[in-house]
């Protein structure tokens, strides 16, 4: 297992059309770089624990029935098991950290 990662020399990978991913995953817990593209939406529920801060631009996520609007440096916390999902907004790309615990198969890149 690599110890050291540097994103500045990895492309994003694509996750799905319009969605852009970058990851680190260990044994028990994996950080994952996210780009959404403009207009972007998604709707998804997993049992994966999800800790997020957004990095740039402005997204509106919605968890379980609350809904709010997070830019820079604004952060999130969601539960395994809930549904919820993440909307760009302002027509500009938005870039946020995650963290799932346990790690997501799919986010291995």
């Amino acid at each position: 297992m690599e110890m050291f990662y540097n994103f500045n020399q990895v492309e994003f990978k694509e996750k799905r059309e319009h969605v852009g991913i970058k990851s680190i995953t260990g044994e028990k817990a994996q950080l994952c770089v996210i780009r959404l593209e403009p207009g972007e939406a998604t709707d998804h529920r997993h049992p994966e624990e999800q800790i997020g801060l957004v990095l740039a631009g402005r997204v509106e996520i919605f968890a379980g029935e609350e809904t709010r609007e997070l830019g820079p440096n604004e952060g999130y916390c969601i539960p395994g098991g809930i549904r919820h999902g993440f909307r760009a907004l302002d027509g500009a790309p938005v870039e946020y950290i995650e963290v799932f615990c346990p790690p997501k198969r799919e986010n291995v890149t």
